[in-house]
């Protein structure tokens, strides 16, 4: 099965709408699974399989999120997309990331691959 440059494309919306639904079970349908998670890249976790996929995205779908995709690109299987979130961690506290993702995937359209190159310069 060949997937196209917008399905590719649409994981990005995908992504930040399941992170924003806090909908844990929509995050890991777009993975495969044996994917890995690079959350941030040199944070010195790779997180490796379903499981351990599912129990780092578990408390990122915890907090309530605001997102949003600002620019995407489909080259092939590969994924880089650039997008904010703010965290609302009570009312009167919040964190906003700038987030470059690069997402690799395979030939039926699922994520095998995920690194996210962020760092404190990022935050506000």
């Amino acid at each position: 099965m060949s997937v196209s440059p917008e399905q590719i494309r649409a994981t990005a919306d995908s992504y930040i709408a399941a992170l924003e639904a806090g909908d844990l079970d929509a995050v890991m349908a777009l993975y495969a699974e044996d994917a890995t998670v690079e959350d941030p890249v040199g944070g010195g976790t790779i997180h490796t399989g379903a499981a351990a996929v599912r129990e780092f995205y578990a408390s990122v779908v915890a907090l309530k999120i605001d997102g949003k995709v600002l620019e995407a690109r489909a080259c092939g299987n590969e994924l880089l997309f650039n997008f904010e979130i703010t965290t609302h961690f009570d009312a009167e506290n919040s964190a906003t990331i700038n987030v470059w993702d690069h997402m690799i995937h395979n030939d039926e359209g699922k994520v095998t691959s995920m690194r996210a190159f962020w760092g404190p310069e990022n935050m506000s």
